[in-house]
């Protein structure tokens, strides 16, 4: 919302909510008006930039709910199947909507 490139991250997040409605398994995709505590912060203004998270958690590790996030302990061990399905439906959004933004043939 505050980025030089607020219309183009906008677009960008509307062809991952599509791909994920059509694509993902799980964790349906919403699209917000904003980012917070995201990695992408530095590079908003150079490039449309967007962050692809679960909702509810991403509420949660942004407060410090999570006490593995960006500490040592941020290991394999410490997630569970649910962790591994979520990165599972990112992957299968992400991929969707840049094969499409690509041009290329997407098929189920």
């Amino acid at each position: 919302m505050n980025s030089k490139l607020a219309a183009q991250s906008q677009a960008l997040a509307w062809a991952l909510e599509q791909a994920n409605e059509k694509y993902a398994t799980e964790y349906p995709a919403s699209v917000g008006s904003h980012m917070t505590n995201t990695d992408s912060t530095p590079f908003m203004d150079v490039v449309a930039a967007i962050s692809v998270r679960e909702n509810e958690r991403g509420t949660q590790i942004g407060n410090g709910w999570d006490p593995q996030w960006h500490q040592p302990t941020d290991v394999y061990a410490t997630y569970s199947d649910k962790d591994f399905r979520l990165g599972l439906n990112a992957a299968q959004t992400t991929l969707a909507a840049v094969a499409k933004l690509a041009g290329a043939t997407v098929t189920k």
